[in-house]
């Protein structure tokens, strides 16, 4: 990134004359931005001639009557900006790489940052007037000295500038259109005809990107002036034509328009880089896997609302605090495929399963501290000794039939396995789940 900053002392008061000054810079650069309060024009000069748009900056101050204007060009903001305040010539150039170099013999004061009143006495008490000094101190030592301030114009004097002139550039995706006028179209055939044209444009450019499609939004303009708009997504990015055909198609059968289409739209809403799997010559079942996933991505393509997301809640009762509800965003889904690729891993934890319904047992119980605790269960097939047993937890709320008392013992097994019990009311011994 290089920066072009333009200084002037006399900055335009009158609107015309700063909006005239705009907007010749940008036919110079391709991005400008002005800071009128501290008297300063940036222009990008990223991929260009820093020189040559700093030049060019010069010659419109002196079109538009602007006196006293000089230019910096470096490739840091603050770099740029104190060659334009301090430099020698009307138009200074700092090499590439040497912003700190070029800093180091200027006084402080040209950083221009806004601290306390007081922290400028303070660095000259202890011998601090030129960038050099600061930018050889530790950032500790300058942090515990000076403050959040002094840390601030500390990496200023180190040329590093984290202010952010000219943020990137969205993503221009692809869009294709087509309008008509001599004729309206109310034939499935022949919409299917023009979007299939439509996806051509479309998907040709995102396959020369090596990018695929994750949602495209179709645009239908109507002869009676409404406007019916249809997001479609598929389960992973693809530039694939016979599967949006099919989407789009299973998509449209389930639509309805109130009058004949005149204009239709399409536009890519989402794109992702593709990517091919690194296989593994020893994995047996890899041999299936592409085979595997577009199987998977086609009943996701025919049923999107096939994945759920888990929904967590406060309440108490184990088996209610979770409910899965449809994925309407559909986030999930681009992630439906990649389960189990190559490269995942995942930490081992252990998570609690619960019963669909829980099973009622049989407990033999002891006593201890004066509270009851299960020692021994019989789940109808066998007998399970408890090494330990954590608890009770006391849940209890709700209100006439949907009241609950229960008493949760955390166990372990004689053969390991962790199990979670519960007491209810009338002294009925339940099985609620178990760890893995």
């Amino acid at each position: 990134m290089t920066f072009v900053c333009l200084l002037l002392p006399a900055w335009p008061t009158d609107a015309a004359t700063s909006t005239e000054l705009v907007a010749r810079a940008l036919e110079r650069a391709p991005r400008v931005r002005i800071e009128p309060s501290r008297k300063v024009l940036w222009a990008d000069a990223r991929g260009l001639d820093g020189a040559q748009i700093a030049d060019g900056l010069l010659a419109i101050t002196q079109t538009l009557e602007l006196l006293d204007g000089k230019v910096g060009v470096a490739t840091t903001p603050i770099g740029a900006e104190s060659a334009a305040l301090a430099g020698p010539e009307l138009i200074t150039v700092v090499p590439a790489g040497g912003d700190r170099d070029f800093l180091a013999s200027l006084e402080i004061g040209v950083l221009r940052p806004p601290p306390p009143l007081a922290l400028y006495p303070l660095l000259a008490s202890v011998g601090i007037e030129r960038c050099a000094d600061l930018a050889a101190l530790d950032r500790e030592a300058v942090e515990v000295r000076f403050g959040s301030h002094g840390l601030a114009l500390w990496r200023l004097a180190r040329a590093d500038d984290p202010r952010l002139l000219f943020p990137p550039r969205p993503q221009e995706l692809p869009s294709a259109e087509v309008e008509w006028v001599d004729y309206e179209l109310d034939r499935q055939e022949h919409l299917l005809f023009i979007i299939h044209s439509l996806l051509g444009t479309v998907l040709d450019y995102l396959a020369k990107e090596r990018q695929g499609a994750h949602a495209i939004t179709l645009v239908f303009a109507l002869a009676n002036r409404s406007v019916v708009t249809e997001l479609i997504r598929v389960s992973h990015p693809t530039s694939d034509r016979r599967t949006w055909i099919r989407v789009i198609r299973s998509r449209l059968d389930q639509v309805t328009f109130d009058a004949p289409v005149t204009r239709i739209r399409l536009e890519a809403n989402r794109v992702a880089p593709l990517t091919d799997r690194q296989g593994d010559l020893f994995d047996l079942g890899f041999a299936t896997a592409r085979a595997t996933e577009t199987a998977l991505a086609h009943l996701l393509d025919l049923a999107p609302d096939a994945l759920m997301v888990a929904e967590r809640s406060a309440h108490p009762l184990p088996e209610l605090r979770l409910r899965w509800t449809p994925d309407p965003a559909g986030e999930t889904t681009a992630l439906a495929t990649k389960v189990g690729s190559p490269g995942q891993t995942t930490d081992p934890e252990l998570t609690l399963q619960l019963f669909f319904e829980p099973r009622t047992i049989e407990v033999w119980v002891g006593e201890r501290r004066g509270t009851i605790v299960p020692h021994r269960y019989y789940d109808g097939i066998r007998n399970y000794s408890l090494t330990t047993s954590l608890g009770p937890d006391f849940i209890s709320g709700g209100f006439g039939e949907n009241r609950y008392h229960r008493e949760y013992f955390q166990c372990l097994r004689d053969d390991g396995v962790m199990v979670l019990l519960c007491r209810e009311l009338g002294d009925r011994w339940i099985l609620a789940g178990w760890w893995d």
